[in-house]
């Protein structure tokens, strides 16, 4: 199954009141909207793509994130795609290519945001329930919006576009591409990933379960149990091992390509204690494919368990905390490092830090102890890999989406900047010919 294209006709028509699913003349009007906004945005065929352009892209050094740099390098680009890459004494131009020479130039593959919430209208939290499974949040992305035209300008070329983090079980994201386009162009999966969040921002005062801790992992276990007896109904049922026809349920329908590991949970969670919950909880108990999507405060101290287990850490917004034991101020993407965790990235939690400060973060990191190439692998490559789109993104290599910065230097020197970015090919940002953005 591939959850780029898991869209059941019967989940099209879910709407935010599944709960309690009824259609009366006006729901029966706003399901079939939904229906034909939902084409538009999940079935590729509707509106194909114009030829992209062929491009020979000549720069003095490649970062490819997937090896060794190469100096003096080419980049070949057709219909989107990378279709050779290498020293520019080895690759022959074909004819009809379009020549791109920035002498003095990086390129590099553009950045990818594990955290954001600035893909379409706003923060999704719908705060009457604590768990959400029926809410997705790919219906008001705003492609090109323009808090994207300056993530771009930063060098951003993909996102995890995220509900916010007002309740336990936000609903799903989308991972999407920030450049122009409609919504089937820049949509890379939806459903991309679950959003859970975990203490802090779903705490409340108002004395419901899942107010306190003790009740947040409650609510997600029990939610997340529902879900995966609905999708072992239908595994059993496909497999003919029950001859019953289990009802589709809407609110539970994306469950399946989560319990089948599909997609990743991204997970607001912090400090030592919580995330010992996200790796109990979610890894250990549901067996899903997680990522620790803040993983802040002293929460390094947990790194040997997040070693047993694979598990990314994408880590931000906070950069940095003071450490009482010692009273010195730590970096904690680096204490992460120290401690042997090698699948790090950082994030803005955007619009929390600006999108286009991605590369920023990374710095900081850097300034704090850890490794310059480590950090250009952990908001490009280990991003994609976390996020389970690095077949598409993440790396400059043949096969592979053109997504493409050309920078004046290594981006993690904050001196230097984005000259140009392609996204599948296709340039949509040039200070030479547009207003420097960031």
């Amino acid at each position: 199954m591939n959850p780029r294209n898991y869209n059941p006709s019967a989940l099209t028509l879910a709407v935010a009141s599944s709960r309690s699913f009824s259609l009366g003349s006006r729901s029966l009007i706003a399901c079939v909207c939904f229906f034909v906004v939902s084409t538009l945005l999940l079935n590729p065929s509707v509106g194909q793509d114009a030829a992209k352009p062929k491009l020979a892209i000549h720069v003095a050094k490649i970062i490819t994130s997937a090896g060794e740099p190469i100096t003096n390098g080419t980049i070949l680009v057709a219909d989107g795609k990378i279709e050779a890459i290498g020293k520019t004494k080895n690759i022959q131009v074909p004819d009809g290519y379009q020549e791109i020479t920035h002498k003095f130039s990086f390129a590099m593959p553009g950045l990818i945001e594990a955290h954001s919430h600035v893909g379409g209208s706003g923060d999704l939290n719908e705060m009457v329930y604590q768990t959400n499974p029926e809410l997705r949040n790919w219906d008001q992305i705003i492609p090109h919006n323009d808090d994207l035209k300056v993530a771009i300008a930063g060098g951003v070329t993909t996102i995890c576009f995220i509900p916010g983090s007002g309740t336990n079980m936000g609903g799903w994201g989308t991972l999407m591409k920030t450049g122009p386009g409609r919504p089937e162009d820049v949509i890379i999966r939806a459903p991309g990933v679950l959003k859970i969040a975990q203490s802090g921002n779903p705490e409340r005062r108002d004395g419901e379960v899942g107010s306190g801790r003790m009740g947040m992992n409650y609510v997600i276990r029990q939610q997340l149990e529902e879900g995966r007896l609905y999708v072992r109904q239908w595994d059993d049922f496909e497999a003919g091992k029950i001859a019953q026809k289990p009802k589709v349920n809407l609110r539970l329908e994306y469950f399946k390509p989560l319990f089948h590991r599909e997609i990743p949970v991204v997970v607001h969670t912090q400090a030592y204690q919580v995330v010992q919950s996200t790796l109990r909880i979610l890894h250990d108990e549901m067996n899903l494919k997680v990522v620790i999507d803040h993983g802040t405060f002293d929460s390094y101290k947990i790194s040997d368990e997040i070693l047993k287990r694979n598990i990314p850490v994408m880590a931000g917004p906070r950069g940095f905390r003071y450490e009482p034991e010692d009273g010195q101020i730590k970096g904690i993407v680096a204490e992460y490092a120290q401690r042997g965790v090698e699948w790090l990235g950082v994030n803005t939690d955007a619009p929390v830090i600006p999108q286009e400060e991605l590369a920023f973060q990374a710095s900081m990191a850097v300034r704090y102890g850890w490794n310059e190439e480590d950090a250009v692998s952990g908001i490009t490559i280990e991003a994609a890999k976390a996020l389970m789109i690095d077949d598409r993104v993440g790396s400059l290599e043949v096969g592979k989406d053109a997504d493409i910065l050309i920078t004046t230097g290594s981006i993690i020197d904050p001196r230097n900047y984005v000259k140009q970015v392609f996204i599948d090919g296709v340039s949509v940002y040039d200070i030479s010919k547009d207003r420097r953005r960031f």
